[in-house]
């Protein structure tokens, strides 16, 4: 636009002039067909593309070529073989929910008896409950973008779940599903709350059976912004979506690796008079022959017998370059999965970094994507457990993770020796009772063996000192066992000399 304004501009002005001055402006002005160069500072203000505005760099051209536009969480079957068939899939999806609950976890409760916290404890692993129920159900949530815990009782599935019903006798279960198990009736139709961008509903069909929603505890993927969010029907996204441009680089590469592969070695023969035979009727049959020949007596003679004018050379593809590519897909794909390439190839740190950083770095996103995100419904398990078994709910139920980094076996022992430490020193303290000492050490196995909590303090006879008294000030010191009962109100027996 400014430049028609400017040649009208132009125009004018010339008509002004003497016809000799007509004559020149008329040619500069006239169009000559050569491609005009538009490299000036208005062309880098405006862009160097007519009518464009903004530099290039500037442009959302190149977003909006890369990017799909659908969504790969609306797509189960794709998600589904892709998580089958591919082994990076699953690391993605498996290994950070594997490492979150290595180990287990600890549960606590001070109005849990010690007893009752071990039952629960083995309640726990006999069932198999966090591997098969709360580890797959977040499994599924990052594959598909949302998964549930399906409750399973003796009562009717279409009701609300009665809590206080749940006694020892009744039928608890787990069961792990994905959000594509679950449906409800309104469903990108009706219940729709814009407002709070949430469906309202009361019921899922599960297989056919009308399940009430409070039977369900549902898991979320990823948030999406409220322009996506109705599109993905009250669930979040998949954490595959953001890796489909990583992901098929990594396939293209090693598709290209395999083909570069199969053709390195190429076999070129020269044949005399070639594009005359070709011309005769049965030249082409005849070119076949003579190569299959000379490649099958290749293969098994080793040896080749051909024509003095034809000719026979061998060429070999160069995989320069391939190795360095490969390296920046893969850091890409780190990159975008948040994971070091120890866990995702099994890459060792090259150069002088010992990968510390990049593991600290990777259970830290263990630690808010995962541990934290799975409190809530792995704690309301818990909590029907023992509403089966114990017959109530403790009000201070809290689990508490195994640490994350593995220390060596040598590193192990030296905490254990710094923990039984600290307990000796709080029991010659008298800050902790025989009890609890036991307790603690049987706890985090200080020992290697687990001590009786049911044995108690020996009881001395009528006119010995009793538990815990403390002796005379004058005697203090005199007496080794005198000492320690005083400082650590524990009793001996005093045993005479033979």
């Amino acid at each position: 636009m400014y430049c028609e304004e400017a040649g009208i501009m132009a125009k004018k002005q010339a008509a002004k002039r003497s016809p000799r001055v007509k004559k020149v402006v008329n040619e500069a002005l006239r169009d000559t067909g050569s491609p005009r160069v538009s490299n000036g500072l208005s062309e880098a203000i405006m862009g160097f593309d007519v009518g464009s505005m903004g530099a290039q760099l500037s442009q959302v051209d190149t977003l909006f070529k890369n990017n799909r536009w659908y969504l790969i969480s609306n797509m189960r079957q794709v998600l589904s073989e892709v998580y089958v068939e591919h082994g990076l899939i699953q690391t993605l999806v498996n290994v950070p929910v594997d490492d979150a609950f290595r180990g287990g976890v600890m549960i606590k409760s001070k109005q849990l008896s010690p007893e009752q916290l071990e039952k629960l404890n083995i309640l726990v692993e006999r069932t198999n409950l966090i591997d098969s129920v709360v580890a797959q159900a977040l499994k599924w949530n990052r594959l598909f973008g949302g998964a549930g815990i399906v409750v399973i009782t003796d009562q009717d599935p279409s009701t609300p779940l009665d809590v206080d019903a749940i006694g020892e006798e009744d039928k608890l279960e787990f069961r792990a599903c994905d959000m594509w198990e679950l449906f409800w009736d309104k469903q990108n139709t009706e219940g729709f709350n814009p407002a709070l961008q949430e469906h309202e509903y009361e019921y899922y069909s599960y297989y056919g059976i009308k399940l009430h929603k409070s039977r369900v505890m549902k898991m979320k993927g990823m948030t999406a912004p409220s322009f996506i969010r109705p599109r993905l029907r009250g669930w979040g996204f998949s954490v595959v979506e953001s890796l489909v441009r990583s992901i098929n680089q990594y396939l293209k590469s090693n598709d290209l690796a395999f083909e570069v592969l199969d053709e390195f070695k190429i076999d070129v023969y020269k044949i005399r008079g070639l594009v005359g035979t070709l011309l005769s009727a049965d030249g082409t049959a005849q070119i076949q022959q003579r190569i299959a020949l000379a490649n099958q007596q290749k293969n098994f003679q080793s040896a080749i017998t051909m024509d003095a004018e034809d000719d026979y050379i061998q060429k070999q593809l160069s995989f320069s370059g391939l190795a360095e590519v490969q390296r920046e897909i893969r850091m890409q794909i780190a990159c975008d999965m948040r994971m070091p390439l120890t866990k995702i190839f099994g890459i060792s740190a090259a150069g002088w970094n010992s990968g510390e950083d990049d593991i600290e770095n990777y259970n830290g996103m263990i630690e808010s994507e995962i541990r934290s995100k799975s409190k809530y419904d792995l704690l309301r398990v818990l909590e029907l457990m023992c509403k089966k078994e114990f017959g109530y709910i403790p009000d201070d139920l809290a689990i508490e993770f195994k640490p994350l980094r593995i220390l060596s076996s040598e590193q192990q022992e030296n905490v254990k020796t710094a923990k039984f430490n600290r307990l000796m020193q709080a029991r010659t303290a008298g800050l902790i009772s025989d009890y609890e000492f036991r307790v603690a050490s049987n706890r985090d196995d200080l020992l290697g063996v687990k001590l009786d909590l049911e044995t108690d303090i020996i009881e001395l006879e009528d006119g010995d000192m009793a538990k815990g008294a403390a002796p005379d000030q004058e005697e203090l010191g005199a007496s080794r066992i005198d000492t320690q009962e005083y400082v650590t109100g524990t009793t001996y027996e005093k045993k005479e000399a033979p």
